[in-house]
């Protein structure tokens, strides 16, 4: 009672069960992050459209006013501060609207197929190696416990009976 009484045929049939569990849990993670992703991008479209909304009220009132004013005084250096309105209002009509997030995504995929030097962080990459040697650098740093199963190399595989 207690032994283990499996045959190698059984082992691979677990083996292989264990290894579509996995890979169904991996699946489901990923698609959960892509829907995460998704409604995270969402979110981030409705409010950028609805801050054009309010944006977009904002300049036609700035306009009628500035023109107003401009065409009373006879003075066109008033209608100076619609160029930058009407910048930022072209933008983020193209950023809601249009095809900037295309383009964004374009230029995305091209730095990280020809200019990936360009996109790690400063120092390269962490290891677990450097991290363990910054960790224990630290003064009040626990120590590995190298003796502890966890940490063998060799652990012991239960016997197989056939």
């Amino acid at each position: 009672m207690g032994q283990w009484n499996s045959t190698p045929s059984e082992i691979d049939e677990d083996e292989t069960f264990i290894m579509y569990k996995e890979q169904l849990q991996q699946e489901r993670m990923m698609e959960l992050q892509n829907q995460l992703l998704e409604q995270r991008n969402a979110m981030e479209i409705a409010w950028s459209r609805e801050f054009v909304r309010y944006y977009g009220a904002f300049c036609a009132v700035s306009t009628v006013g500035l023109c107003v004013g401009a065409f009373q005084r006879r003075r066109l250096v008033l209608l100076a501060p619609l160029v930058p309105l009407s910048c930022v209002l072209t933008y983020q009509l193209d950023q809601v609207y249009g095809t900037l997030r295309g383009r964004v995504r374009e230029e995305a995929k091209r730095l990280m197929g020809s200019e990936r030097a360009k996109l790690g962080p400063p120092g390269g990459h962490l290891t677990f190696q450097a991290l363990e040697e910054i960790r224990q650098a630290r003064p009040n740093a626990l120590p590995i416990l190298h003796d502890h199963p966890l940490f063998r190399k060799n652990l012991p595989t239960p016997p197989l009976d056939a």
